[in-house]
């Protein structure tokens, strides 16, 4: 029988947020507004990366790149709090370019008074790396902020197109420690991975038998970064967000429960 078309597919249903705590409040709205019953179960949390003083130096010598790229939203932020330690502001930044890899860093950047040179069409690092590229000079020096534990897709594609790149760790994702995590799994009817970090510290916290915990939920992931992790770690994906955004990820969610309603 369909859904009633008045309301949304996800009325109702438990939805559980891995997300770090910095970033599962508006994730958390967003469900809410949408009638889902938002579960905070970080399987994450950031952290200062184990060598801060590396990025403080490549920020200190910013006037070395021509090109600054921010892998995520928490980029932003570690950067912005060098910035502010150094008593300076988004002028720091005057004469560099900025690349974002998606539309959530962008707006973070926005909020801190820089708009993004480059945001490439597709959020993930071979879409990023190519359209970089594609827009440097000769000569440009490119700085990347990510997290200490970041794929190197992109890193090696610059490498590999001669490009000088300098990779920093801004942060790292740690595993908290929450005895209720299990029992919140246990009752959600929906899981959203949000990176392939929280699915490895989901299954940290739940063990070998994450994918028999999770066989009747359903599994919503963010890209296809994320959806690749989670299979490799024998979890199964029922929906991939088209656009690896929090309404792109709620978007494709609805689409599908309102599908297999």
């Amino acid at each position: 029988m369909p859904a009633d078309s008045g309301a949304s597919a996800l009325a109702g249903k438990r939805v559980l947020i891995t997300r770090a705590p910095q970033q599962a409040g508006d994730f958390a709205a967003a469900v809410s507004a949408r009638g889902g019953v938002a579960v905070v179960a970080p399987a994450i949390s950031i952290a200062p990366p184990d060598d801060p003083h590396r990025a403080h130096r490549a920020i200190d010598e910013l006037a070395r790149y021509a090109w600054v790229v921010f892998s995520s939203q928490n980029a932003v932020d570690a950067f912005f709090d060098r910035i502010e330690a150094l008593d300076a502001d988004a002028r720091y930044l005057a004469g560099r370019k900025v690349a974002a890899i998606g539309s959530t860093t962008a707006r973070r950047l926005r909020e801190r008074g820089i708009r993004a040179d480059l945001v490439p069409a597709l959020y993930v690092g071979e879409e990023l790396a190519r359209a970089l590229i594609e827009a440097l000079r000769p000569g440009d020096r490119v700085l990347v902020f990510r997290a200490q534990e970041a794929r190197d897709v992109l890193p090696r594609m610059l490498s590999d197109a001669g490009v000088a790149c300098d990779v920093v760790a801004a942060y790292k994702t740690v595993v908290p420690y929450d005895p209720a995590f299990a029992a919140n799994l246990a009752a959600a009817d929906v899981v959203t991975f949000a990176s392939a970090s929280s699915v490895a510290g989901l299954l940290e916290q739940i063990g070998a038998g994450a994918p028999d915990a999770m066989r009747d939920k359903v599994v919503a992931c963010i890209g296809p970064v994320t959806a690749g992790a989670a299979r490799e770690a024998g979890l199964h994906v029922d929906v991939v967000a088209e656009t690896s955004t929090a309404q792109g990820l709620l978007d494709a969610l609805e689409a599908h429960l309102s599908q297999t309603a």
